[in-house]
């Protein structure tokens, strides 16, 4: 009998003007330490994916079954316009520095519960819309991507923009609305 590994890809359709968006690094605290982005200009993309192993009988399709897990990719490309503690006293910490667990936040707490994996920060995109018309009601979202790990940091400081791409220790992210 032979496997046929593939990838099969789950496709998140959501358009999210990220003006009216504000994203979130939270680490593992009982009560989290926060650093909060109000974006100008950017882009988050999350991919979830599932492995699928079909079994061949006599080069036909017979069965199939689901392979190891795969963890949600995540990226974001962000001009920030301005960026605060989850106290807003005004922390003097960057987010590269909340990723990397350094400078105020290095007693940060990994938000992976098991201590031995590497630091990781919850990643939480709250959508609030402004405006509604023609007929429709808009809610608010809220997107939970946890325990992520950065795995690339790429930023351009003059044009106050950062670009991240890295993991979570999660096979999809949770998303709950709100009206």
């Amino acid at each position: 009998m032979k496997f046929l590994r593939t990838k099969s890809v789950i496709a998140v359709f959501a358009t999210i003007d990220l003006k009216q968006a504000t994203v979130t690094f939270s680490d593992g605290t009982g009560t989290p330490v926060t650093l909060e982005l109000v974006l100008g200009e950017g882009n988050v993309t999350y991919t979830e994916a599932k492995t699928m192993e079909y079994r061949l009988n006599r080069g036909n399709l017979n069965t199939v079954r689901e392979g190891d897990q795969v963890p949600v990719d995540v990226s974001f490309d962000m001009e920030w316009e301005y960026y605060y503690g989850g106290d807003h006293s005004g922390a003097t910490g960057t987010p590269i520095d909340f990723l990397k667990k350094v400078g105020p936040y290095a007693a940060n707490v990994s938000s992976d519960t098991d201590s031995c994996n590497p630091y990781s920060v919850d990643l939480v995109i709250v959508y609030a819309p402004t405006c509604s018309g023609s007929g429709l009601t808009y809610t608010d979202e809220t997107i939970t991507l946890a325990d992520f790990r950065y795995e690339q940091l790429t930023f351009d400081l003059s044009a106050g923009t950062i670009s991240c791409t890295g993991k979570c220790n999660t096979t999809a992210a949770v998303g709950v609305r709100s009206t």
